[in-house]
């Protein structure tokens, strides 16, 4: 069953002779539980197509259908409830709130969805052991290596249980261990309780755990590719 469906997507930025067309007529569909990687070279478009599915921008033309929803046509105050109760994000930078401890940071999505105080701190220390972070819960990100950060900011994304997680290069800042382990923790992730991913991605090791890889050139998804097929890049 189809959880995202995206056609004839296109984004713009600028006017005029100052227009810059980053996405050319998209379409996409993605399957309930599949991890999906969106490959390319810098500027394809890579991000910016991420951020047209993930509801965190809108495209200049054509719709996107996530879990029944045409997001296309909600209000600006829908769309924000829509991503807090249903998307989880992960992002390359953490995005993590520098006063707020480990624990804090996970609850904080939690309360503004209405839990209670108890029932979110409960869901972020679950979700926290669930990444190795047992024993970080009061931490400031300071005091974080960035591996540990983009641990948080994983168990973050999945507190609420959400039906689809976004991750936008979630390895860029790491070195090839804490890489890798933040890879097998999302590959762990959709084995485990079928979750649906979507991850960007430039390299092709971390696309190994992942049903299909879109790749794409210049503002098109052009192929694609089973993982095994990676090579032919």
């Amino acid at each position: 069953m189809s959880i995202i469906t995206a056609h004839n997507i296109h984004r713009r930025f600028g006017k005029g002779a100052l227009e810059v067309h980053i996405l050319k007529g998209i379409d996409i569909d993605i399957q309930a539980g599949e991890f999906v990687a969106i490959m390319g070279k810098s500027g394809a478009g890579k991000s910016t197509l991420m951020y047209q599915l993930s509801v965190l921008d809108e495209p200049s033309e054509g719709t996107v259908v996530i879990d029944g929803t045409d997001v296309s046509e909600l209000r600006e105050q829908d769309r924000t409830a829509f991503r807090l109760n249903t998307l989880g994000y992960i992002f390359q930078n953490y995005a993590l709130v520098p006063d707020l401890s480990a624990e804090e940071n996970v609850m904080l999505p939690l309360l503004m969805r209405g839990r209670g105080w108890l029932e979110a701190r409960a869901a972020a220390e679950n979700a926290l052991a669930s990444v190795g972070l047992g024993n970080k819960y009061k931490n400031l990100p300071a005091e974080l290596s960035g591996g540990e950060q983009q641990r948080v900011a994983v168990a973050r994304a999945i507190a609420g249980k959400p039906r689809i997680i976004f991750a936008d290069e979630p390895t860029a800042n790491l070195d090839s261990v804490s890489g890798q382990q933040i890879i097998d923790l999302l590959s762990d992730l959709h084995q485990q309780s079928k979750q649906t991913i979507v991850m960007v991605t430039h390299e092709p090791e971390y696309a190994a755990p992942c049903d299909r890889v879109l790749y794409m050139e210049d503002g098109l998804i052009t192929k694609e590719l089973s993982p095994s097929e990676l090579q032919q890049l």
